[in-house]
Formats: C-alpha cells, structure tokens, sequence
C-alpha cells in the first residue's frame, strides 16, 4: 500500500501514567475528532521516558486499540525524555545541501551521545539576528560573517526502537515519530494563531517529567525536560497521609476525604511543585535575559494540569497570564459518540495525542 496525505493514521501517545490514542479528520477547513481514548498503564511501565515493561505496555495498547475499535494500523507517536535533545543553534550561513553534509559534525558538539547512536534530524529557521541581550553582543564590533538559526533535533535510537517495537507488538505500523513538545505546538494552533502570538511558554505537566516549550511566534526557540513531575506530588501525598494511590489521585483532583483538611492537602502539593516551579522560573529567566521581548504567557497541559487552581497558583508565581490548553474546543465531535463532560475533563491530557492526529504522512 501507497501512502498519502489521505492514509488514514492513529495517534498513539505513550505516557508513563497512560496511553492516549486519537483520530482526526479534516474537511472543508473543519477539523472533526473521530476517535479519542485513553488507559492506565501498569505501574512502573516506563521510567524517566525509557520502557521498562514492553510486553505490559503494547498489552495495554492493544486493548485501547480494540476498546476503541479503531482498524487502522499506521500509526504516528511521539517521545520526549532526556535522551531526546532539542537546541536552537547559530552557525555560519550556507546552503541546505551544504548543511545537509555537514549537520552530523555541527551537531557532534551540542549532543552529549555518540553522534552515531543517534537520530539527528534539523529545520532551518532562516538568518540569524543579532540580539542586544545577548552575552555576545557588541553594538560597535565589525560585520561578522552570517550566520543562521537552525533547530536542531537529536533521539538516541534505542528509545525510538523501543517505541517502534512496542507499537509493532500492538498490531501497528509506525510511520511517523514526532516529539512531544512539537505535538503540544500543533494542539495549539488549533485554537490560537501562533504566528501572531509573541513568547509564549508550552509547560506539559507530565508524570515523569515536565516538559517545556518556549516560543516566539510559533518557532521554538527553548525547550527543556525537567524529571519532575506528577508522581512527585502523589509520592509526597502518599508519605504524608498514608493514602492508597486511588486516594491519592482523588485528592490531587479535589476529592479530599472527609478526615482530611483540604488547606493542608492544597499546602502539601504547593510544596512539591516548588521544585518544578523552581526549575521552570530557571529557564524563564534565562530566556528573558537573553530575548529582547520577555514571556508573555504560559500555556499549561498534561495531568498536572487537572489540579485545581493550578493555572492560578502558577500566574501569581510567575507574574505571568496562564491559561490551561484546551484543543478539544477547537474540534467538531458528534454528541451521540462522546460524553461531552467525559471529553473536556480530558482535554489536558489530550494535547500530545491531538497535536500528533493532526499529521498527515506528507507532511513537511
């Protein structure tokens, strides 16, 4: 079989607390939700973004697969993680041809693997401008030779392997891996228009680890993977009322049992996302520094976000509008197929597996 921008594709997002699968369809400028599912996974399936437990991961992927009834075999996922390297880089001007021959020895000293045990992959973002703000500038320094931006993306192979394989036990074909910070893009400019939209930071609060984005007008120009996550909040929940995880997810939801003093519960996961916070406001002001227009909003996803109150807590932390990211709204569903509740208390945890349904196999 042939594929085109037509092939029908699956989205399989592979989290480490679940896995998410959706599909879209796009006509007449409409884009329409046909299929969106999601399932826990076994505790301890993937680690810090490695699979530990293959054979219980493409288990629970079949079974979301067949709970859904979706038929389609080509498959798009994605990967995130600290063997997952994402960097915008200055080097001197040259042709694509040109970059092309050379990207293997411009990346070798940004990428802290064997440049042989990896997948490198780059887009050039076009010339480079100088920056005032950077450490490196001098307003009076002689005309240097130009440069150019490029957004240079490295994966070790084995993580995509194992991805591969997992999806292949599963019954599917992977044709496209894409990563997760780029998925989130694509699920916000279904609802925003990027292009216009000035700096502006992507943060997935995840499981194992939360990932970052920052961009400038729809081009990421930042990107980070802290390993802190959800879990860290659940574990000190747990060490601190003795709760089982059920209980302890409830909690993080709002559902605080009746023996328990919500302000003490709210007081506990402040104090466990300070580290995240501590780690993202890092890379804020690193970015401010070093960028001549400062961040200008925070957009958040992932589990985390389903905290209530977080979009709040973190706007009065970081001085900075926050708002939680909702493709879902954006998208045409039929009533009769979806619980309409059910899918908007979802729809934090449906970035990654929405922003990747709306690829198709051509493209660019």
């Amino acid at each position: 079989m042939f594929l085109s921008k037509n092939t029908p594709l699956v989205a399989v997002d592979i989290g480490s607390h679940s896995i998410k699968v959706a599909q879209l369809s796009s006509k007449k400028k409409e884009t329409e939700l046909l299929n969106f599912g999601i399932m826990a996974q076994e505790p301890e399936s993937i680690v810090d973004g490695v699979i530990q437990k293959p054979d219980e991961v493409s288990e629970t992927l079949s079974r979301l697969l067949k709970a859904e009834k979706i038929d389609t075999k080509f498959a798009i996922s994605s990967l995130a993680g600290e063997a997952v390297i994402v960097k915008k880089i200055k080097i001197d001007e040259m042709s694509p041809e040109d970059l092309q021959e050379r990207i293997s020895e411009e990346a070798d000293q940004y990428i802290p693997f064997d440049i042989d045990d990896v997948s490198l992959s780059y887009q050039i973002l076009g010339q480079a401008q100088p920056d005032e703000n950077d450490p490196e500038f001098e307003e009076d320094a002689p005309a240097a030779e130009p440069k150019m931006d490029v957004l240079l993306v490295a994966v070790q192979n084995e993580i995509i392997e194992s991805r591969m394989d997992v999806m292949t036990a599963a019954g599917l074909k992977p044709v496209i891996m894409d990563l997760d910070v780029f998925a989130m893009v694509n699920a916000l400019n279904l609802q925003a228009d990027m292009w216009h939209s000035g700096s502006v930071a992507l943060v997935d609060l995840g499981d194992s680890f939360t990932h970052l984005n920052i961009l400038s007008n729809g081009v990421t120009v930042q990107t980070r993977d802290i390993p802190i996550g959800g879990s860290h909040i659940t574990n000190k929940l747990i060490s601190k009322y003795d709760s089982t995880v059920s209980e302890t997810l409830d909690m993080k939801l709002g559902a605080v049992p009746s023996q328990v003093k919500a302000e003490a519960v709210v007081a506990t996961i402040q104090k466990a996302l300070e580290k995240i916070m501590d780690e993202l406001e890092k890379t804020f002001e690193h970015y401010n520094s070093t960028h001549s227009r400062p961040l200008e909003k925070i957009i958040i996803s992932g589990g985390g976000a389903l905290i209530p109150g977080i979009s709040h807590y973190m706007a009065d932390h970081f001085k900075v509008p926050t708002e939680i990211l909702d493709p879902i709204q954006s998208l045409r569903f039929n009533p009769k197929q979806f619980d309409m509740e059910a899918i908007q208390a979802l729809a934090p945890l449906s970035a990654v597996a929405i922003g990747l349904a709306t690829r198709r196999f051509d493209h660019k």
